[in-house]
């Protein structure tokens, strides 16, 4: 593992590195197989495009970006953040993308999601996450479900998916409805 922020089965976190800019990670935000769901898919991403973003998050203290990396390889397999942090409300926005398709299964993304909550709530004494996807994604519905999140709004026929208006659904996980489906009982 190189650098790991935080460490899971199979996967680790990381702080994105310099070599992640020319490897993968600019094409999945070109692919509209991996992207289809995103709400910001619609232009075509390259290598400069990928180092101004790396370039604007390196040192931001309101988004921390994650590499996704498998823990025996150390393959870059996709990318996770917490957005619009707000430290004075503490709360936060959480997404992940992967974008290797050999990583594409329920089990990646379920260790994805605990790795960030816990960041999120433990390290980084957060309050309150939101998430947010579209209507006809269907998986993320069931993730979120998983780890406790609460449905709380949705904007109607908000996101156009392939000349269809679909909804987008606002989610809500607080660290204290979190905290006690994992924390052992005192």
């Amino acid at each position: 593992m190189i650098n790991p922020y935080a460490i899971g089965k199979r996967i680790y976190l990381r702080s994105p590195a310099e070599k992640d800019i020319e490897g993968k990670w600019y094409e999945w935000l070109s692919n509209p197989e991996i992207t289809q769901f995103l709400g910001d898919r619609y232009w075509p991403n390259s290598v400069e495009a990928q180092r101004a973003f790396y370039d604007s998050v390196k040192f931001s203290r309101d988004r921390l970006v994650l590499a996704i990396c498998n823990k025996e390889t150390d393959e870059h397999i996709g990318v996770c953040n917490l957005s619009s942090i707000s430290w004075v409300h503490r709360h936060a926005d959480i997404a992940f993308l992967v974008g290797e398709k050999k990583y594409q299964n329920g089990s990646a993304g379920i260790e994805i999601m605990a790795l960030l909550l816990d960041i999120a709530f433990r390290r980084l004494n957060l309050l309150n996450l939101r998430a947010t996807h579209v209507s006809c994604n269907p998986d993320t519905p069931l993730l979120l479900r998983i780890f406790g999140f609460k449905e709380v709004g949705k904007f109607e026929k908000f996101s156009n998916f392939n000349g269809v208006y679909a909804d987008t659904i606002y989610s809500q996980l607080s660290r204290e409805n979190w905290e006690m489906r994992n924390l052992p009982k005192k």
